[in-house]
């Protein structure tokens, strides 16, 4: 009996410790936290090579993330030290849109668009009417091109109906679909075409 309790009591001592020391390795407040290596706690400056130790810096901290960038490697400084123009995100569009348009809506609701568009780069805006139904209502135009397709966006302030349209550029030619949404959740669809007035 007496080497029963003996035998419990070294497996009991064998428990304790393993369950010790495996806490003190996941247990993230331990004391090994503070051994981090000495660079995560060093900022140096761009200009010079002159280091800077904070002893009160906070190890758990994201101050190392937090530094400015290294403006010698940044893609405007290369281009500027290699001669090469800056090459931004915007291709220049084939078609000129500037001008006054007119377009058919064919489908379920046949009408006419008349249109005065601007384009400022890639983005199309403008204003013009909606004849439609034997009624003419006032639309604003917004959208954008991406190679040779326009997004436009036809809106109908007064009835609160949507026209979205994607079309087709060709020289002084447009061509393409439209789906229609209205305030009261219906919707259709149809193709739209026409070009600039002679």
């Amino acid at each position: 009996m007496f080497a029963i309790a003996k035998m419990l009591m070294a497996w009991a001592a064998l428990v304790i410790c393993m369950t010790v020391q495996a806490q003190a390795q996941y247990d993230p407040l331990a004391s090994d936290i503070f051994t981090l290596p000495d660079d995560m706690r060093k900022t140096s400056s761009l200009d010079t090579q002159i280091v800077y130790f904070d002893p009160y810096a906070d190890p758990l901290g994201i101050d190392p993330l937090m530094r400015p960038l290294d403006t010698e490697h940044t893609a405007e400084y290369l281009d500027k030290i290699s001669g090469r123009e800056y090459l931004g995100p915007f291709v220049p569009v084939q078609e000129d849109l500037r001008g006054n348009w007119r377009l058919d809506l064919l489908g379920g609701m046949p009408g006419k668009v008349d249109l005065l568009l601007v384009q400022n780069r890639d983005a199309v805006f403008g204003r013009g009417t909606l004849s439609l139904a034997g009624t003419i209502n006032d639309v604003s135009a917004s959208g954008w091109t991406a190679k040779d397709v326009l997004y436009l966006d036809l809106f109908n302030a007064l009835d609160l109906i949507l026209y979205r349209c994607t079309l087709t550029m060709s020289r002084d030619y447009l061509s393409g679909s439209f789906n229609a949404y209205d305030a009261q959740g219906r919707a259709w669809s149809g193709t739209i075409q026409g070009g600039r007035p002679a």
